[in-house]
């Protein structure tokens, strides 16, 4: 695979953490997709629903994903020399080059961040792009600390960059959202957060591990659960289309989990 990809957006999480088209495609299908309905479907009226806003909250949310895997790279690549049993994520000629290039590539990123920024302004109103801005910034503080962090205490930096790969692009488009909807924001960390916060605590917590067992009969478990209780959200609720949209969500990620235990299973 081409080393020059890690300029480009999702170029780095491929080349450190996914490395195959098919991972690549479920990463893609486990996250963006699922934050892109949850905003577009849950928290959108009708009214509201077009093409700019579709295509400016995508471009925002690669916008905000940059300065996520710049984290990334910073972990990747300086903070593991501090660390006594580092995980590595990147070897050889590549850990190299990027070491070598690391503020070139820092640089070039940010560019293509900016040229971004550009294409928002063709969609969206102005005070969009002071939000991606700011909200990146904060991406890239909370990183700085994750990064930094060598104890328990790095679960809850863990959780609040989590959430923010689902919370930071809804709220960049929180002025076109339906006003009553935006309490149902911090719902978005029940779709991957919460989880996948579960599964990282069994690194610092023995007992999590325990309970925890099989990470995706885990899950499938987990999202059949929260399925069932939007369920009867939505049927107790007298048609409330953010339940039903919630339900939809669930089960859609149930599914998605169950087909990658049938083909880790083979």
């Amino acid at each position: 695979m081409n080393k020059y990809i890690l300029y480009l957006p999702f170029g780095y999480t491929y080349l450190s953490r996914i490395k195959t088209i098919p991972k690549l495609i479920s990463f893609i299908l486990t996250i963006p997709i699922p934050c892109f309905i949850f905003f577009y479907f849950g928290l959108l009226s009708s009214s509201e629903r077009d093409l700019s806003i579709g295509a400016g909250f995508v471009v925002s949310y690669v916008c905000i994903y940059i300065f996520y895997e710049n984290g990334y790279i910073q972990n990747d690549i300086k903070t593991v020399k501090k660390e006594r049993n580092p995980t590595l994520r990147i070897v050889g000629e590549l850990y190299d080059f990027i070491d070598t290039n690391y503020y070139s590539i820092i640089l070039l990123r940010t560019l293509f961040f900016v040229f971004l920024l550009f294409l928002v302004l063709y969609v969206t109103p102005y005070n969009i792009i002071i939000k991606i801005i700011s909200y990146a910034f904060f991406t890239s503080v909370i990183y700085y600390f994750h990064n930094n962090i060598r104890n328990a205490f790095k679960t809850v930096t863990f959780f609040i960059l989590s959430s923010s790969r689902f919370i930071f692009p809804i709220l960049i488009f929180s002025s076109v959202m339906v006003p009553e909807k935006l309490a149902y924001i911090p719902l978005s960390i029940l779709i991957y957060t919460l989880p996948a916060l579960l599964i990282y605590s069994t690194k610092s917590f023995g007992l999590m591990h325990f309970i925890i067992g099989n990470e995706n009969k885990y899950k499938i478990i987990y999202y059949f659960i929260m399925a069932v209780v939007f369920l009867l959200l939505y049927l107790l609720s007298l048609n409330n289309s953010f339940w039903l949209i919630m339900l939809i969500i669930f089960f859609y990620m149930m599914i998605l989990v169950f087909i990658k235990e049938i083909i880790v299973n083979k």
